[in-house]
């Protein structure tokens, strides 16, 4: 029996079904048999492609330039970024972000970004390329692997600025289209002596030095990359000590992560001290992110790049301080708390100042940007261009997808999460640094309601059978809407075939990467039959 094939179409448009095709064997009806050789082609690509690395080849979506273009565009990419710490959300008072606040009554804040996966790499290439991680390709963190489609660097850099990039995470999105590149990564400079604090500090200093050693008329772009307040959660004294007076006397370590995963192997939940005291460690790194963050802004009037200026505030993805199942990390977890986070557009003079609570998915970050900075966009992406809707004041509520690995995928919708995990967890994401059995614990389907539960601990899964059933469809219809650019994410997978089930897919027809990547036997049949009806000879392939 031969692998299940899959559905297949675009993704931003309904599944389509390929009906097979007669082919005449009368090499006089070329024009005729010249369409068949297309789903052909398709395998050839594909297999070419799981061979090589090469993606699959997917037509542009322009976005037309228009407007004068800014002279100055900034990116600030926050780390784990829990959008709860920041100061219009702290539950505890704590004015934790001081000077964002400031900018954000004078822009567009979209304060309900969803991030597509609580992981960095991926996360950051979905908001750089506007695709998503099923279409970049790119799985996790530890190959070091950036988008295949362009991103905002080098559309950049190709419309004449000069970008420049600082990074303390990820420094493979500096590695593309970037003029002058600093990075302070661990992973990439694991000698150099600094801490998490201090290589921030050193991004902003030489960042700041950089826009000021620039000439005032010269366009510029800026892609910056802060890694605070990512763990290890040290504590940033001068500011802890105002947020946690007290002496805490508990056994919690923030900072140690092996500490961290025994307290999620054991379930132990946090007491009001202990809770406290995490709380404050992470939020002191949050208000000194803010300082940084000031550091930029002056520099930025300092030197008159604050009027024509296009600045985007955003996070790759937010943290889990212990709310769900005693986890204190991000990669593993598909909720509110690591996948909501709050997006600051400050334009003055492209964009109104504005607050919206409507939700808005992160893969329509970087078409948004390149539109509003009036660069265009002539390249493949997933994402929307939300420039006319802001301006019109009406931002329109679309579903927001994401995942978890190859085993879970979801939406927000309507003031909705649902998460379908085919595994219950126990895919291939591991959050305990000790190894062994354990895996992050989950459902096969959670439904949450953020209107009465905003940190999403009550599944309604079975209370809402009929709110379940639409959202379950919903995210259905985009997990097979496209084909998964992975090796591993084929058209057997068990999410792929859970969904197929899930909206009655009995017979699907072959189509797509995942169907043509069956096997390199399967393209050579086709393919010589092909050329035997045409009355031509078959190369061997080498």
């Amino acid at each position: 029996m031969g692998a299940r094939p899959v559905w297949y179409g675009t993704s931003r448009g309904p599944l389509e079904r390929r009906s097979p095709a007669t082919v005449s064997a009368v090499p006089v009806l070329l024009p005729v048999l010249l369409p068949l050789l297309l789903p052909v082609q398709t395998m050839l690509s594909c297999a070419s492609s799981q061979d090589s690395g090469t993606p699959p080849l997917r037509a542009p979506r322009p976005i037309e330039a228009r407007g004068e273009r800014a002279k100055t565009v900034v990116v600030v990419v926050v780390d784990t970024l829990a959008r709860r710490q920041l100061s219009p959300w702290q539950a505890r008072g704590w004015d934790t972000t001081p000077r964002l606040a400031a900018l954000m009554d004078t822009s567009t804040v979209l304060a309900d970004t969803q991030s597509v996966r609580g992981m960095t790499s991926v996360a950051v290439s979905s908001l750089t390329s506007g695709a998503w991680p099923r279409v970049h390709g790119v799985r996790d963190n530890r190959g070091w692997e950036s988008p295949w489609n362009p991103i905002l660097p080098e559309m950049f850099q190709a419309a004449g600025y000069t970008t420049l990039g600082y990074a303390a995470n990820t420094c493979q999105f500096i590695d593309r289209g970037i003029d002058e590149r600093v990075c302070t990564w661990d992973i990439e400079e694991p000698d150099l002596p600094l801490s998490q604090l201090q290589r921030d500090e050193a991004l902003v200093t030489q960042a700041t030095a950089s826009i000021r050693a620039r000439d005032a008329d010269e366009p510029l772009f800026l892609w910056l990359h802060l890694m605070n307040p990512h763990d290890p959660f040290e504590p940033v004294a001068e500011h802890y000590d105002v947020l946690h007076p007290d002496t805490y006397e508990g056994e919690l370590d923030p900072a140690d992560d092996t500490a961290l995963d025994q307290w999620t192997l054991e379930g132990r939940p946090l007491d009001d001290e202990d809770l406290r005291h995490l709380e404050a460690t992470y939020a002191s790194q949050v208000v000194e992110m803010d300082r940084q963050l000031g550091l930029l802004l002056d520099t930025l009037t300092e030197v008159g790049r604050d009027e024509d200026l296009v600045l985007v505030f955003t996070s790759d993805h937010g943290e889990e301080l212990g709310e769900h199942h005693s986890y204190f990390h991000h990669s593993c977890s598909p909720y509110q708390p690591v996948l909501q986070v709050a997006t600051v557009i400050h334009a003055p003079g492209r964009l109104p100042v504005a607050w919206h609570d409507t939700t808005v998915s992160q893969v329509d970050l970087a078409p948004t940007i390149a539109d509003l900075a009036g660069i265009g966009w002539d390249a493949y992406r997933d994402g929307e261009t939300r420039v006319d809707e802001l301006r019109d004041g009406a931002l329109e509520a679309r579903p927001a997808f994401f995942e978890r690995g190859l085993g879970a995928a979801g939406v927000v919708q309507d003031g909705r999460r649902y998460i379908l995990d085919v595994h219950e967890g126990t895919d291939e994401c591991s959050p305990y640094g000790q190894g062994g059995d354990q895996r992050f614990p989950g459902a096969y389907e959670e439904l949450y309601d953020h209107a009465a539960d905003p940190l999403e601990h009550e599944n309604l899964a079975e209370a809402d059978p009929a709110g379940l059933a639409a959202l379950r469809e919903t995210t259905c219809t985009w997990v097979l809407a496209d084909t998964w650019y992975s090796e591993i994410a084929d058209e057997t997978h068990p999410l792929v075939t859970a969904c197929e089930d899930a909206l009655g897919v009995t017979d699907p027809e072959p189509g797509g990467c995942a169907a043509a990547g069956a096997g390199r036997g399967a393209v050579g049949a086709t393919l010589g039959a092909l050329l035997a009806l045409l009355g031509l000879s078959r190369r061997r392939r080498g």
